[in-house]
């Protein structure tokens, strides 16, 4: 059977076979590791500010991931652990003050705001290495193989730790909240409206935006290079990165609510503002490659928002020629 890749002149990816016992031992590993680090520092007191432990035991998790990856010849072993490992760390910051600490509102929703987030990835990308393991690399990690620098180094620094550390900057308004004891929280206030809006607004955006595409993939006209333009993809190339970078933006409204914005306001602003330029250049990338498969996509670059929703330009008709209104 020829694949579509084939029969848009393409090469097929190559296999990269990873067993589902490889994924959930580099899952099992990484989580033991990462509980074990934190409780080295917690018992020694190797670091007096949580948000530091947060990020070395992020970073020390990520580089046992990156073991596996390097010794199964896939880095895509790493795609879900940045979705993974977020809830998980916020239990981690709130359970350090002591496994019966009370818990403020913000706390609350916070963590169910990260879990919604997490939830809503795995219902829609099933990872494979749950189940059957890997076959293939992503296709972003396959084109870094080619770089200059040994694939080992940049499997760690560009595939691994990058975005380990992207998402923690990030995540770090909302990490310094939860390191806030429950009785020292600042009241509710309308910026905690704001982040709770903004991120489940951001769930619902991933959440159509991933079932309007994975609807059409299902279609003849996407075997056949076929572009949607439907639904929220009308108005932008890529909701779905608005919706990612919409939910930490939601991180940095919490910030505000704690009066964080003057003690640390590098922490509560950055971090958004950098996954907003990542997810930016990660667009680009797409439209690279959507140009490379699909003649047409020039015409929906012209016309479409590249990540934030908005009208789509329209085609009006003048006497001699089509121009964009």
């Amino acid at each position: 059977m020829v694949s579509s890749e084939e029969n848009r002149g393409l090469m097929p990816p190559p296999e990269r076979i990873v067993s589902a016992i490889a994924c959930y031992a580099a899952y099992i590993s990484a989580l033991s590791i990462g509980i074990l680090t934190w409780w080295l520092f917690q018992r020694y007191n190797l670091v007096s500010n949580n948000l530091y432990t947060v990020l070395i035991v992020d970073c020390v998790a990520t580089t046992v991931i990156w073991i596996f990856s390097i010794a199964n010849k896939n880095s895509s072993i790493y795609d879900p652990y940045w979705v993974i490992a977020p809830p998980l760390l916020a239990l981690g910051v709130i359970f350090s003050g002591g496994l019966t600490s009370p818990w403020s509102f913000r706390h609350i929703i916070i963590v169910v705001c990260l879990f919604v987030w997490s939830a809503r990835y795995h219902i829609f990308y099933r990872w494979t290495g749950w189940r059957t393991g890997l076959v293939h690399e992503d296709w972003r990690y396959e084109k870094m193989r080619d770089f200059s620098v040994p694939y080992w180094l940049n499997s760690l620094l560009g595939m691994h730790l990058f975005p380990t550390i992207l998402v923690f900057f990030a995540f770090a308004p909302g990490i310094l909240v939860l390191n806030i004891p429950a009785g020292e929280q600042a009241s509710f206030s309308v910026f905690d409206a704001l982040g709770i809006i903004t991120a489940l607004s951001a769930v619902l955006i991933l959440y159509f935006a991933d079932r309007q595409l994975q609807k059409f993939r299902s279609t003849e006209e996407y075997k056949k290079g076929g572009i949607f333009r439907g639904g929220l993809w009308k108005y932008s190339r890529h909701p779905n990165y608005f919706g990612e970078v919409l939910f930490w933006v939601s991180m940095m409204f919490f910030g505000i609510s704690a009066g964080l914005h003057k003690t640390s306001p590098v922490l509560v602003f950055v971090g958004p503002a950098l996954m907003a330029v990542f997810f930016r250049f990660s667009s680009w990338l797409m439209d690279v490659r959507s140009l490379e498969r699909r003649p047409n996509y020039k015409q929906v670059m012209k016309e479409a928002s590249a990540m934030v929703p908005w009208f789509p330009k329209r085609k009006t008709k003048t006497k001699n020629k089509e121009v964009k209104s």
